[in-house]
């Protein structure tokens, strides 16, 4: 055979036949497939989303799902929140062996890993290749959109990053507490309130060790802070019965939208800002696992999240693609902030197993009384 025989033989080889590029991507296709195809024999989903995306934001944002995939199965979404008695329930129920209220729901850390452990949530099999396929963007930075031991279990759909809210006609930036530990600062006696869940309490173990945090935590308690939930505490700053308070950050961006004149502004602290995974979840022995599988994979892209910002202010600063989530990622790099969460590291999940001890349990409950009373 001639030489130039041969290079047209193997032109024509390397031509037809794929390259491995090239059958991977057949295959994934044909993975999403087999999930869009048997979410079509389902007919259904039945699916928690976050209260304040509100009936109109979850509306739009199902239809958003079901065009990308060309679905016209029945949705059933859980709006009303209480999102702690809803996990405490399904684990309940996977205990029970009880069919799963719902095929999808969502949760911060907390819940999520409890339930996961309880072993109420199925792994998505070849999750990988399939989210490369249906969210690109969220596959460069899948070891944090399906991090730890949620990896494969649980998708990132919003980040909860802790923010230092104040209303500036009551007290300046600068007289702010700059830390955590500055709070419990006698002067601050009755400036601010506090949450009636110990969340984002015990993430102050990333920062700083059990003795010295469980003593910053009463200093908190001795100044009286009044018991309120964020949307409450931040009315009340609004109405000028408070000077500050911690909260999810994207409440900020929520009031300005309604009155850019507002009297609420937003700082951070210095020494840590905790950051929450808020995760979709299938449960094991979901009635629609098909449909339930490619909601939780594209709700982690930048489609759903854009859905998610417009009606919720609901941030991703993993991704950090949405108008609002490109605020607080700009605002983190300029005060050269590293948000802080249970996921960071083998450290840090390490710490939060430990919360499930029994030395652990009873921490956590020694760190409740000591925010609510000082002691």
């Amino acid at each position: 055979m001639g030489a130039r025989v041969f290079i047209f033989l193997l032109a024509i080889i390397v031509i037809v036949l794929p390259g491995p590029r090239v059958a991977l991507a057949q295959k994934a296709d044909g993975m999403v497939q087999r999930l869009i195809e048997g979410a079509r024999r389902e007919g259904q989903l039945d699916l928690m989303i976050t209260s304040s995306q509100g009936e109109k934001g979850a509306q739009e944002l199902l239809d958003a799902f079901k065009r990308r995939f060309g679905l016209g199965i029945t949705t059933n979404a859980d709006l009303s929140g209480q999102e702690s008695q809803k996990f405490n329930q399904a684990i309940a129920e996977t205990k029970g062996g009880i069919p799963p209220t719902f095929d999808l729901m969502q949760g911060e850390p907390p819940v999520t890993l409890n339930l996961f452990r309880a072993r109420g949530i199925e792994e998505i099999p070849n999750w990988e290749v399939l989210l490369a396929q249906i969210a690109p963007e969220a596959y460069k930075v899948k070891e944090r959109v399906s991090p730890g031991d949620l990896a494969g279990a649980g998708f990132l759909w919003a980040t909860r990053t802790s923010g230092l809210f104040y209303n500036p006609k009551l007290i300046s930036e600068r007289e702010l507490p700059r830390t955590w530990k500055q709070m419990g600062d006698p002067k601050y006696r009755g400036a601010f309130s506090m949450p009636p869940w110990t969340t984002i309490t015990l993430m102050g173990l990333l920062k700083y060790e059990k003795k010295e945090w469980l003593e910053i935590v009463r200093s908190w308690g001795r100044n009286k802070p009044q018991t309120l939930n964020y949307s409450a505490g931040i009315e009340r700053m609004l109405l000028g019965d408070l000077k500050f308070l911690e909260a999810n950050d994207y409440y900020y961006f929520e009031h300005k939208a309604k009155d850019s004149k507002a009297p609420i502004a937003l700082t951070y602290f210095d020494d840590f800002t905790p950051l929450r995974e808020v995760m979709y979840v299938v449960r094991r022995g979901a009635r629609h696992p098909n449909a339930a599988k490619l909601f939780a994979l594209w709700a982690a892209g930048s489609e759903a999240n854009a859905v998610f910002e417009k009606h919720a202010f609901q941030t991703n600063v993993t991704l950090g693609k949405g108008p609002v989530s490109q605020k607080v990622v700009k605002v983190l790099k300029e005060r050269n902030i590293k948000p802080l969460s249970w996921f960071e590291n083998t450290e840090s999940s390490e710490k939060f197993r430990w919360l499930a001890t029994k030395e652990g349990e009873e921490y956590s409950r020694t760190i409740a009384k000591a925010q609510r009373d000082g002691t």
